[in-house]
């Protein structure tokens, strides 16, 4: 199984849809999808991913389920004594502890106790293992176990927040690593698939994260994640 997993393009957040410039960068990853067989695409509810999606998929008849759980994980942290709230990959390097890099503890740390934090990854993780299980694959323990033919690509229009927490829970890592030490420009493609080689049991690798050589001559702005 290959998952392609995908930031909007450029967007107006105040409108939650892409800008001039995000529908160009959209155009272009429809460019490079074209040679990919995806059996079927996912995309968040906010509406600068169903718009990069509707982009990428014109006219191929690709069928597309719309998942609330796709939707950015725009989760509110503690940092300091709790008085101010930030978004996860905003927080300032000096109240990193080492819980919150410990999958099995990271509840056990005073930046994420008190927020919804635990309820939203569930509900991502949830969704997630929902549509592997649709397509052959079974969470088992830190695996998932195959049931019938995996041989496919799915495609998820998402977010940046979204696409750390995904790639987390296929890696068996806490999500934390990737929210505080990833970046991700619009319209990157990250790409994770099954390693079959040990029978019915597979675990996934990462084969390349935000990849955006689709984006020509594209200079990075540093754009704000969301």
């Amino acid at each position: 199984m290959k998952l392609l997993i995908i930031r909007h393009g450029a967007p107006d957040y105040a409108k939650d849809c892409l800008t001039e410039e995000g529908i160009g960068q959209a155009k272009k990853l429809r460019q490079r999808l074209e040679g990919a067989d995806i059996a079927k695409v996912y995309t968040s509810t906010m509406g600068r991913a169903m718009e990069t999606a509707a982009i990428c998929t014109e006219g191929r008849g690709l069928v597309t389920e719309k998942c609330d759980w796709l939707r950015e994980f725009a989760v509110g942290i503690n940092m300091g004594d709790k008085k101010q709230s930030v978004l996860s990959w905003d927080l300032q390097p000096e109240y990193r502890d080492s819980f919150f890099f410990d999958r099995e503890k990271q509840y056990l740390s005073p930046v994420l106790a008190g927020t919804e934090f635990s309820s939203r990854y569930e509900m991502l993780c949830e969704g997630l293992d929902r549509i592997l299980e649709e397509h052959g694959l079974a969470r088992e323990g830190d695996s998932y176990i195959k049931k019938g033919d995996t041989d496919i690509t799915l495609a998820l229009f998402c977010h940046f927040g979204t696409t750390c927490v995904i790639a987390a829970r296929l890696l068996g890592v806490a999500p934390m690593v990737f929210l505080t030490g990833m970046s991700e420009e619009p319209t990157a493609v990250t790409t994770i698939c099954t390693d079959d080689r040990f029978g019915r049991r597979v675990n996934f690798r990462l084969h390349g994260y935000g990849d955006i050589s689709h984006l020509e001559g594209h200079i990075s702005a540093g754009v704000a994640y969301k």
